[in-house]
């Protein structure tokens, strides 16, 4: 798209996706591990929160 001298509506389409990849990361509990650094701790919480989530556990 950017090519075709379309660069604002390139950069609206990438935004969008990076909006709606958010989002779903948000809505779900997911955690980014793209990071070496992302301890396992923070990995086993983020499961435990989702893990009650999907059995109804809202406390």
């Amino acid at each position: 798209m950017a090519k075709r001298g379309r660069r604002r509506k390139a950069t609206v389409a990438v935004a969008r996706k990076m909006a709606v990849v958010m989002h779903a990361m948000w809505r779900d509990g997911a955690l980014y591990v793209g990071d070496s650094t992302a301890r396992q701790a923070d990995v086993a919480a983020r499961a435990t929160v989702k893990n009650r989530k999907l059995l109804g556990a809202h406390a």
